[in-house]
């Protein structure tokens, strides 16, 4: 297979790169369990230097999973917004169902009450003092 069609292949669509970050993520979970090994061999043998460059490859590693597994959430995102704009993931309505228009936008809070803020405005206004 020829690097632009395989190319291609992977990132033709957002499920092909989706499942592409996918086995990202796989190689980088076990790259990170080959690391706990490896750190503790050089614990045991005293490479102080090793053991320093391993902890470095581990927190390089974990911010790698932590940006591969964002841009997987990115990717399914996509394709939800995808599915709706293109009516790909449409809901079957029933035949002889009214077709619905989205109405205007309902909110749930109260509005506010004339006389109750009127003697709220009352109740806390500076008062005058006498002596």
């Amino acid at each position: 297979m020829s690097q632009k069609s395989k190319t291609e292949t992977n990132f033709g669509s957002i499920e092909g790169a989706a499942e592409y970050l996918g086995r990202l993520l796989e190689a980088v979970n076990e790259a990170q369990e080959d690391l706990k090994g490896e750190a503790l061999l050089a614990a045991s043998t005293g490479a102080e230097r090793r053991e320093q460059a391993i902890q470095l490859a581990t927190y390089k590693l974990f911010q790698l999973k932590n940006h591969l597994t964002t841009s997987h959430r990115l990717l399914n995102d996509l394709r939800t917004i995808r599915r709706l704009l293109f009516a790909e993931r449409q809901i079957e309505a029933p035949a002889n169902a009214p077709e619905k228009t989205p109405g205007p936008l309902v909110t749930t809070a109260k509005s506010p009450d004339p006389t109750r803020a009127a003697a709220k405005r009352a109740r806390t206004a500076p008062r005058a003092t006498t002596r």
